[in-house]
């Protein structure tokens, strides 16, 4: 059984209807279905306790994992982050698609080629994803990628760590029952 804990499990497609890069399984040549991920139940979890805004902030907090609030804003992952941390779902639009070749090159190109910086923009561009449920799933599979990209040594045990410092993250907010940046 392959791993879900590395790209070699994935591929990646951008669906230009959704506007967004589908988590493609190799197994089953069927887009992931993220319903039965424990860590997406706890998404839900957290969100049902504390409100869908939660899961926007998720997405937000995923990025920054990244290094996205560090990139330059003349870069489209830095005009994502810009949009991204803005409320206004219509500069969210404009971004995305104003980035759309970016994204795409992201998806088909850098994912493949193991480049942390194209699951880096890929996680800023689900955080202006309208469906907030969407841009917590999606910006937590890529900040994986990031972690597996950006690793020195074991790839494996990088993915783990982000994933468990995801779920700290979701039991902190239930814990204090507020957000946490």
């Amino acid at each position: 059984m392959m791993s879900d804990t590395t790209v070699d499990r994935y591929y990646y497609i951008f669906d230009s209807r959704a506007h967004r890069a589908l988590v493609m399984d190799r197994r089953t040549g069927e887009e992931v279905a993220w319903t039965a991920a424990p860590r997406v139940q706890l998404i839900e979890y957290v969100a049902g306790e504390q409100g869908t805004t939660i899961r926007r902030q998720f997405a937000r907090w995923c990025a920054r994992q990244t290094g996205a609030s560090g990139v330059p804003e003349d870069t489209p992952a830095g005009r994502l982050w810009a949009a991204a941390r803005e409320k206004d779902r219509d500069a969210w639009q404009r971004v995305r698609t104003d980035e759309t070749d970016a994204v795409v090159e992201a998806s088909a190109l850098g994912l493949s080629r193991r480049r942390r910086g194209a699951a880096r923009l890929l996680a800023v561009h689900a955080c202006t994803h309208p469906d907030d449920h969407k841009a917590a799933i999606d910006a937590a599979h890529m900040s994986e990628r990031w972690a597996e990209f950006a690793a020195d040594g074991n790839a494996r045990q990088a993915v783990e760590a982000m994933r468990q410092r995801q779920v700290d993250w979701l039991l902190d907010v239930l814990s204090a029952r507020g957000p946490v940046h």
